[in-house]
């Protein structure tokens, strides 16, 4: 039963990620509705890309496998938070990353929240 939950796991998760990023885009648009500011609007959704994807790819290079393995502790969980938040930062453009530090204080304390609650919806969703 465990190796067929694993199949059908596997054939599911492109389709839910598809469907995921859908909804966080959605969700974003509803947001950028009530934010008349077309600028704001631009660098959050750059934000929630980044990070969307930021996630993605550490669970694709390094969480799965080591999650294959049966080694993912909580050292490896502090690797893969710091290995999303580095990607993150990197998909930034300058111009939201000089918006959140204006407009919410510290870069990294804005991405932090973001990036758990995108883990967690990858782990429930995915």
């Amino acid at each position: 039963m465990d190796e067929l939950m694993k199949t059908v796991l596997t054939a599911c998760i492109p389709a839910l990620t598809v469907v995921f990023g859908w909804a966080l885009n959605k969700a974003v648009s509803i947001a950028n509705g009530y934010i008349s500011n077309k600028f704001a609007q631009s660098c959050l959704q750059n934000a929630a890309n980044a990070v969307f994807n930021a996630v993605q790819y550490v669970n694709q290079t390094y969480v799965d496998a080591l999650k294959e393995a049966d080694k993912f502790d909580e050292d490896a969980q502090r690797v893969a938070y710091n290995r999303a938040l580095a990607a993150a930062k990197k998909a930034l453009t300058q111009e939201t990353v000089t918006f959140i530090k204006e407009t919410f204080g510290d870069l990294d304390s804005y991405l932090k929240p973001m990036i758990e609650a995108q883990v967690r919806s990858q782990k429930v969703y995915m």
